[in-house]
This record gives structure tokens, sequence and C-alpha cells, in this order.
């Protein structure tokens, strides 16, 4: 399955980097070259002559330890992917953070192919706001995050913070290495985040969308290959092509202009129904009175407008807190478009503002797919599947 395939394994200091020996042979098994770099650390859990013994290679430590003609940070990333597991807090913040003092972390800044984290630790670490923060940068510049299982802890505690099992390691590599382009030559236009309709210039209506599940979406695209381009309401720290608007007509325009020959529009963003008929251009004072009366118009339906578009596939979204499949066949119906996504948001554990989401996906023929609650990443993964395969 892997041969000619070449993974480097990044091991650092944790006590689940005895369970590393028993991916190396899953590697070895596949025929993968396997080459092996360590922190320091992760010698007090995993002896160098054992993963030298597994791997058939050299396991390399320090920057200094230069048997090759090239500096070792430069000749290991000729890897076809680099896995690091466990992943500590602490390197998973290096990495973020573009700190280099060890070989495994400046290797991690100059390695240009995938690399997959798999991440181990304590539970208050995981759920660390500062850990969170770097884990999310470091998703949204395109790293794989294998995001670790609940269970009970080496530090005697049970919670979120155990490796995930080495077959699951294995399986997401080789998912990675033979997925990662298969949207090569795609051209696919995805939209993000609330709109906000001015009602004058301090004020304004919106809603709850955080744009995660846009983004998702975009960067999912992009790590396989798709040449993206995301119009959102935040602005979008990414490799791909961002259009920033703010109101519906902003994204109307803008859709509309980037519409041609795409392969695919996908709607995720939160379109506002209504914007205000005469936005103040002024800020709106109180002066005394306890009510204003605010005169709404409804704005462009832009789903409806491009559905239908000839060689394109349209993807909608839908919002609903109650009836969530009757309302979502009416819609598509209603719209025209290819798919829709239908979000149930009457939940707090997924959709708005929430890493994970749980999403039924229904076609032009009202056939219906279930993804089940998972990370919005893999979520962003699934749609794309449906959709092209």
């Amino acid at each position: 399955m892997l041969t000619n395939k070449t993974i480097l394994i990044g091991i650092t200091g944790g006590i689940s980097a005895y369970k590393i020996c028993t991916l190396i042979r899953l590697y070895k098994k596949a025929h993968a070259n396997v080459r092996v770099v360590v922190t320091p650390n992760a010698l007090n859990f995993v002896t160098k002559l054992t993963l030298q013994t597994l791997s058939g290679n050299e396991v390399y430590i320090d920057s200094f330890e230069i048997d090759e003609y090239k500096p070792e940070h430069i000749a290991l990333t000729e890897s076809d992917i680099f896995v690091i597991a466990p992943a500590s807090a602490n390197t998973v913040s290096k990495i973020a953070n573009g700190i280099c003092d060890n070989l495994l972390t400046t290797t991690a800044c100059a390695f240009s192919k995938p690399i997959l984290l798999a991440p181990a630790m304590n539970t208050n670490m995981w759920n660390n706001p500062f850990v969170r923060e770097n884990l999310a940068k470091l998703r949204a510049h395109g790293y794989y995050i294998l995001e670790p299982d609940d269970g009970f802890l080496a530090c005697g505690t049970s919670g979120t913070g155990r490796m995930r099992e080495v077959e699951e390691i294995f399986d997401k590599t080789v998912d990675i290495l033979f997925s990662e382009k298969k949207l090569s030559g795609k051209r696919i236009l995805i939209t993000a985040g609330g709109t906000k309709e001015k009602i004058d210039p301090v004020r304004y209506i919106s809603n709850s969308s955080s744009g995660k599940m846009g983004f998702a979406l975009a960067d999912a695209a992009y790590a396989q290959g798709a040449d993206v381009t995301l119009i959102s309401t935040f602005k979008a720290e990414r490799n791909y092509t961002n259009i920033v608007v703010e109101t519906a007509q902003d994204m109307e325009r803008a859709v509309k202009e980037s519409l041609k020959n795409q392969d695919c529009v996908i709607m995720a963003a939160a379109v506002s129904d209504y914007r205000a008929a005469n936005p103040s251009v002024e800020k709106i004072k109180k002066d005394g009175n306890d009510k204003v009366t605010l005169e709404l118009v409804k704005n462009p339906d832009i789903l409806k407008e491009i559905a239908g578009t000839p060689n394109t596939v349209i993807v909608g979204f839908c919002a609903e807190s109650e009836n969530l499949i009757e309302n979502a066949k009416i819609k598509i119906q209603n719209k025209g478009c290819d798919y829709l996504v239908a979000n149930d948001i009457s939940r707090k554990d997924i959709g708005f503002n929430s890493d994970e989401n749980e999403v039924y996906i229904l076609d032009k023929n009202l056939n219906i797919k279930h993804l089940e609650k998972d990370s919005k990443q893999n979520i962003a993964k699934q749609i794309l599947e449906e959709i092209f395969e």
C-alpha cells in the first residue's frame, strides 16, 4: 500500500511514545520507508535503539549530529508526510509560533508537504485556551489534526487527551497520502460568515454565524488541490483567494463576479434575509423616544439566483430550528440548487459558533445522507466527498 512512500515520524516527550513502535511496524508492513526524528525528552519513554531497529534507519535527535551531506532538517523534508505522534502541548505550541529550538520543530518549520499531528496531553492542557488557539492556527494553515480520545490518562484522571489508536493514525496517513489532491483542477467558490446590514454607522442587523463551517470547507477544498475562492464576512489569513464583504448585496455582487468557470459554488454563508430600507447616514439618537420603527426590505436570494448555472454544481445551506428535514425538502425544491446541507440550530452542541456539526445532505431528487456529529473539518471533507464522488 505504501510502496515508494517515505514517512517521517516525529516523537515528542509523552507516555504514549511507546505506542509509536507499533505504528512504525504498521508502516513497515505496508512497505513504507520510515524515518524517525525525536525530541530529547522522547527518549525518556522509548529508546533510540528500539526505534532504529524497527524503522531500519538512523534516528535523528540533534541538528548537529550530521552524517549526511545536507543539513538534517532539510534532508528530512524529502519525506512524503510528517506524522508527529504523540504531539505534546509544548511541541504543538512551538510549531504554531515558528519556534525552532530542536531538530523536530526545525524540520516542521521547513516541511512543505502534509503534516499530521496526533496530540496527547492532560485534559486541562488540552482545554487550555492558548493550546486551542495554537491548534486552530495550525489547522488553518493546512495541518491535519487527529484530535485525542476521551479515556483514562496516565496522570490518573479521565477526560480528553488520550492519543488516538495507532491504527487510526495509520489509516489517516493513508487517507492523506492518497486523497490529498483529488480536487486538483477544480475551481470552487465558497461563501462564509453572517452578513451585516447597516441601520446607521454603528448599528447593524446580523446573525450568529461564526463562518467556521465555510472556512472549514474552503480549507478542505484547498488542501485537496482545488483552486478556491472564499467570499467571507471575516478576513481569512489563508493561501487561497479571499474576498471580504459586509452586506448581502456586497456578497451578491462578489458571487456573480466570481461565478464564471466555477465547477462548484457552496453557499455556506448566513445571508441576512432583510436589510434596513433607509439606513441612517448619522447615528440614530434616542432623544427620549421609547420606540423606533425600522422599515425592512428583502435582500437578494443569491442561492436562488445562481441555481441552474450551466456546468456548475450549486450547494446551499439551511439553518432550521424545527422540522429540519421537512423544511429542507421544501427549500431545495424552492431554491433549485443541486445539493442542500441542513443544520439543526436548536442544538447547542453543534452549528453556530461550535467547532462541531451534524448535518443532512439532500440532493435535488430528495435523497438524504446523514453525517453524524464530528468536527467541522471532518464534516467539510465528507460534504466535498459527497459532492464530487
